[in-house]
Parts: structure tokens; sequence; C-alpha cells
């Protein structure tokens, strides 16, 4: 045998060496991810005192939600769409414990890490916050940056505190929204857009290259009714007129310039605060009122203390059911965070045939998504109710398109002033890349037995009998979403179609419509359930699906870490997001395919964007 060549062994060691650094990495990565696990694992919180007379630190962190979101496991240890979450219930129930808790004094406020919480999620904490502050106990506002959902919670304190060099900035509601028509144009792609609606506009940025008139007039409108919502409320609680609050929003460059660009001190002249204080000044005054523990004030954050304050309920025979409902509507079994048709189904069941459940309460957060997962959705709903169980739609943040779809299922509708839904309306997109092939010398040919063999294919383009064939889809669709929201709420079809096609509401119009109930919260929901059921006494049960251990792993790292928190702490870099990302997620959303099956969708993409 022939010796190999010196070229070749060079090679081949350099091979070699490639391959055992390769195993090498992937034994440190692998050992790297155990550590965290192990960490998660045996690294719980040891005893925790409630300090007397001491201060409950609300602290939360990220984006307040309905249900911890779980996602792709690699993908949450590779930092992809890693967010840090803190969940309403959390905070809501560490407040009204402590509310009746006399080891608790105070409630001190720490915003900072607060990034995001919808106008109706606002409105539950600050009803907490105001029953806090019913009971005598001061509330007490610190930070440095107050963003909008920030303040917002903040002017429900007795006393805010901005440090020197902080600021204070309320820009409003609204959003802005990619639109894509020219880069489809440049690339050629063809976008077939089958939709019911004058508004609804969740197909115009495959159309466009702004809003169309009807979409901008509903949208402004909605953005206005909740910013006239917010500025009312903030100036309520800050004992200042709406005039002056809006006075400083609109004229906030002119009014800085006036001070010298002191944004802290601009903050309190005005009086969005009431004193200026770096944060050892503001440590002091609690030290000063509540006392020294080992060299700081008595407190203990919101988390530890709802460990330290587990009630320990009597055990009562009758329930009410809370299912909570949250992300985009998708077919088949999905991890928490998205609503799975066959997840969300089988929770419903196990309330139906729970003899304990006398009522349930679906908690809605959604802007819609499938048309066929909300109509499965909707069916076993309806069975719940056939079963002889009141059922009750409590509306979060958002329940729009096929979030309202499934809660026309309901007995009762209840949402916040500053939900967002309605957007009744059905929409479809089928893009084609047969111009796009074209240009770069691509064609397709074929046979087929029937109009429709070579039709819906991505790559040839979509034939005439094909359009017309979803667009008659598309029109039933909307027909029976029509009808549904007519037998639902007592309303002739005519008068669902007038504030249907596609319009988005408040919770406060939609009210006025006709197309809920009640406003309220989700306690208020439950009480209303309870009292349908007829149950003086009864248990509150969260029906969900229970986790495997590694989800559990995963929603520790979720929810007790905070996500992008702790992938920051360990150096790794968060996934990158951009037009392309945003292009091909909208794309995947709605895409209308045979491997989809040729799905229609209830979705209002401007739900998600205003902010």
């Amino acid at each position: 045998m022939a010796t190999p060549s010196l070229f070749r062994r060079f090679f081949a060691a350099i091979g070699r060496i490639i391959d055992v650094i390769r195993v090498v990495l992937g034994r440190l990565l692998f050992l790297l991810i155990l550590g965290i696990i192990l960490l998660l694992i045996f690294s719980g919180p040891g005893a925790v005192r409630v300090p007397e007379s001491g201060a409950l630190i609300l602290s939360p962190t990220g984006a307040i939600v309905e249900q911890l979101p779980l996602g792709d496991p690699v993908s949450v240890l590779l930092g992809a769409g890693a967010v840090s979450v803190t969940l309403l219930k959390d905070v809501t129930d560490a407040l009204d414990r402590a509310t009746a808790d006399n080891r608790i004094s105070t409630l001190v406020l720490d915003l900072e890490e607060l990034e995001s919480v919808n106008p109706a999620n606002l409105e539950t904490i600050g009803a907490a916050l105001q029953r806090f502050k019913a009971s005598g106990k001061p509330i007490l506002a610190h930070g440095g940056f107050y963003n909008q959902p920030q303040y917002a919670l903040a002017s429900y304190a007795d006393t805010i505190s901005i440090h020197p060099l902080g600021n204070l900035l309320l820009p409003g509601y609204g959003g802005n929204q990619l639109f894509f028509s020219g880069l489809l144009e440049r690339l050629r792609i063809t976008v077939h857009v089958f939709r019911v609606g004058t508004h609804k506009a969740a197909a115009e940025p495959f159309m466009r290259d702004s809003f169309s008139d009807e979409a901008r007039e509903n949208n402004q409108q909605l953005v206005d009714e909740l910013w006239a919502h917010y500025i009312e409320q903030v100036a309520a609680n800050r004992q200042m007129s709406v005039s002056e609050l809006q006075n400083y929003t609109d004229n906030y460059a002119e009014l800085l310039q006036a001070i010298g660009g002191d944004m802290a001190r601009l903050a309190q002249q005005q009086g969005l605060v009431d004193e200026v204080l770096d944060d050892s000044q503001f440590r002091s005054r609690l030290i000063a009122s509540l006392g020294a523990d080992n060299g700081d004030f008595p407190g203990i954050d919101f988390r530890d203390y709802l460990l330290a304050t587990e009630p320990s309920e009597a055990v009562l025979t009758d329930h009410i059911g809370v299912i909570v409902a949250q992300g985009t509507i998708m077919m088949g079994e999905q991890p928490r965070g998205v609503i799975g048709a066959e997840t969300l189904g089988e929770l419903i069941r196990q309330a139906r045939f729970d003899e304990r459940v006398k009522a349930v309460v679906l908690r809605v957060d959604s802007p819609g998504g499938a048309a066929l997962a909300s109509e499965m959705i909707r069916q076993e709903l309806e069975l719940l109710k056939a079963a002889g169980k009141p059922l009750i739609v409590s509306m979060g943040g958002t329940a729009a398109s096929g979030g309202y779809w499934i809660a026309t299922a309901a007995d009762q509708i209840w949402a916040s002033p500053q939900t967002i839904t309605g957007s009744i309306g059905v929409i479809g997109l089928f893009p084609t890349f047969e111009n796009s092939l074209a240009e770069i010398g691509v064609t397709t040919d074929g046979v087929g037995t029937t109009p429709f063999s070579r039709t819906a294919d991505p790559f040839g383009g979509l034939g005439e009998p094909m359009q017309q064939v979803l667009q008659a889809s598309v029109e039933d669709a909307y027909s029976k979403f029509l009808n549904l929201v007519s037998q639902s709420r007592d309303m002739s079809v005519e008068d669902v179609d007038a504030v249907g096609q596609g319009q988005v509401w408040s919770g406060s119009v939609a009210l006025e419509m006709g197309l809920i109930d009640q406003l309220g919260d989700l306690a208020a929901a439950v009480t209303a359930a309870a009292a349908m059921a007829e149950l003086d006494s009864y248990q509150v049960l969260y029906i969900e699906k229970p986790l495997s251990a590694g989800e559990q792993i995963l929603q520790q790292m979720l929810g007790g870490f905070g996500g992008s928190q702790l992938f920051a702490k360990l150096g790794l870099p968060l996934a990158m997001t951009g037009v392309p990302a945003t292009l091909w997620q909208q794309f995947n959303s709605m895409i209308m395919s045979p491997g989809k099956r040729m799905q229609l969708y209830l979705l209002c993409e401007v739900c998600t964007s205003i902010r």
C-alpha cells in the first residue's frame, strides 16, 4: 500500500484536530447547559422571612402577561426570542395579600425593569393598587427613567420621586407597521390577498406602502380612545387636570428647552413627580421611616413575599374553573403562550367532565389566528355550556378577530374599558414566486387533469379558478362570523356588519355597540360566574396543562431568572431580528397553502403593534 503523501497527512491531521475541538466544544456546551439546569434545581430559595413593619417591594420585570410563555427549549437556550416576563396574577396576588397583612406597612414601587403592560392589565394592577391604598398604607414610587406604563402605575403612589438625571416622557399610544409592497415588487413576488372587511388591515402590509384611509381612521379612533382613558386616570391619580397633563405631553420639547434641558426638574415643576432624589437619598428616607435592618430598610421583594405567604385554603367542593387562552390561535398542540386548538380543547373538556367545576371563566388575550382552530375551540365551549356549566369570557388586553370568534360561545362577555376587541373579518394570503424565478431563468410546466391540478403552486402561480374558490371561501367565513355574532349578541346581521368589516374597538366602545355585556376585570368575571352557578362559597381553580420536567425547568428560566437577563448574565447573545425576520413571521402566520389546508385567518395584526 502506498504511503499517503505529506499533503494528505497534513490535512488529515487538521481534520482530526477539528474533530477533537468539535467534540470538546460540544461537551463543554453540554456541561454549561447541565450546570444551568442544576443551578435552577438546587438553588431554590431558603426560608423567607416577612419583616415586621416592613415594605413590600413591587419590582416586576419585562412584560406583564397572563401566562408564562414556553417556547422551544433549544431556542431559549440559544437566546432566540428569550424575554423577561412577570405574571399578572403574581402582581395582583401580592398586592391583595399585602393589603391585609399587618406586617407590611408600606409599598415601594420599583419599576425600572418593567418594559411593557397592555392598557387592560394596567387597569387591573391599578385597581389592586387602589385597594392597597384604601387600607391606609402609603405607596412610594422611585425611579430613574419612567416609561409610559411605569408612570401609569407610579401615578397611584402617594409620593413619586425621580433621580436627578432621570426623565419622564409620555409619548402616547401608537405604533408603526412595516409595509412590504415595495420590497415584494422588487423581488417580483406576487401576494394574492383574499379578505372581507373594509378595515381588515392585516393584509395591507403586503398590498400597500401605507395604511388605507379606512384602516387609518379606525386605528386612530382606537388609540385616541385608549390615550384619553390613560390621561384621565393618571390626571385623577395626580390630582391634575387633563389639560395640564396633555400640555406636558404635547409641548414637552418646548417646556424642556425653557427649563434648560433638566428633564427630572421639568417633571417636578409640572407636578408629575413630587421629589428629585438619588437612590441613596430615597433609601435613607425609607430607613428613617421604617427603621434599619442590617444597614438597609426592612423590605421583601414581591416574589419572595408570595412564597412566604402561600395561603392554605380550605378545600371546597365547588370550583370556578379559570382557563387562560393567551397568544395566537393555531391548530394542534401548542406550548403555553400560544393557543392550540387541541391543547385548549383538552382543557375545556377537562372542565366539562370535572364534577367539581360548576362554572368556567375563559380568560382571552389573543389577536386571533386560524379560523378552523377558532371554530374548533368554540365548538368545545358550546359543549361545555350544553353540559349545564355557565361560561363567561373575560377579555384581557386583546380579544379580537379569532379571539372574538371564540368569545361568541359565552353566556356573558366581560372586558376592560381598554381591551382591544372586534376585528370581525377574515383574511387569507397566498404568495407566488413565478415572476421572481423568471428573472433568473427558471420556469415551470406540467400536466393535470382538472383546472385545479396545477394551481395553488407557489412557483407556478395561482389560477383564476382557484382565486375564485379562495375568495368565495373567505366571504363564506365572514358570513358565518356575522351570523355567529348575530345569534350570540341578539343583533341583526346588518348591525353586526356595520361594526364589523375588520374594525377594532376599545372595551368601552364595544359595550356601547353591544359586542360585550359588562366592563370588569377577571375577578369581577369570576364573581359573575359564581352568581350564575348560584354558588355562595367556592374555590378558584386554574385549569392548565401539567408541565413536563423539562418545561418546568424552562419556566423557571423564563420566570425566575427573567429570560433575557439570564443570557445577559451568562454573556450569551440574543437572537437578532429585523425586517427579513418580521416579513417571514407575518408571511408564515397567514400564508394559505396546501400544507396548511388552505387555512383562512381571523387575525388582528394592528392589535399587537399598539403600545
